[in-house]
């Protein structure tokens, strides 16, 4: 007759407890883990909310930053236009009041003009007209204003009033060394978009 022994049995109450024991432990260490997932998730949540938050006001405040420098860029334009007599020296008011990458695209286009003797600019885009002729502007509206990364841009809608006309236009603006500057004009009645205007004649070759 075979032996009965109890100290398999004996062993295994003793390690069950021990089993038990570290899967507790296992518990406890997971949860904090899953906490500081958790804090550090509604963290990043706040932190999104806020730079929203932050974005819309910045924007908001932006708006109107955009709409009084482009009226007060066309203020200038008109009482400069009245003391030239209709005329306006575009190239003066482009180094003033326009972008870099603007400046450097129309000398681009001048060059070209010299070299191929063409000429490119049928009307000026300060006035929208194609002789001189005294002009008047109004209706400002910002249309979009926007932040791509660090970028910010804007486009304000405005028309240019002549004396029996009026012509529906458009200018894009960027936020460039501490101030607002226009990145390019649009003549709305016609749909002339005069940056991509320059960038077709540079790449058209000439007869």
């Amino acid at each position: 007759m075979k032996h009965f022994s109890y100290k398999p049995f004996i062993e295994l109450l003793l390690v069950v407890p021990l089993v038990m024991t570290g899967c507790q432990r296992h518990r406890k260490a997971i949860e904090p883990i899953r906490a500081v997932k958790t804090a550090a998730a509604d963290t990043a949540k706040d932190t999104i909310t806020a730079d929203t938050v932050f974005s819309e006001t910045r924007l908001l405040a932006e708006r109107e930053v955009v709409l009084e420098r482009a009226r007060d860029i066309f203020r200038v334009v008109k009482d400069y236009q009245r003391s030239m007599g209709g005329f306006v020296m575009s190239e003066l008011l482009d180094k003033s009041y326009c972008s870099k990458s603007w400046n450097k695209l129309l000398m681009s286009v001048h060059r070209k003009e010299y070299q191929s003797n063409s000429l490119f600019f049928e009307i000026d885009y300060w006035t929208m007209t194609r002789d001189p002729s005294f002009v008047t502007y109004d209706e400002f509206e910002v249309s979009k204003i926007a932040v791509d990364g660090q970028r910010m841009f804007a486009s304000v809608d405005y028309t240019v009033y002549e004396m029996f006309t009026y012509t529906p236009a458009r200018i894009d603006m960027i936020f460039e060394d501490g101030r607002w500057v226009i990145n390019n004009f649009y003549d709305m009645k016609y749909m002339v978009d005069v940056r991509n205007s320059m960038l077709q004649y540079l790449v058209t070759d000439m007869m």
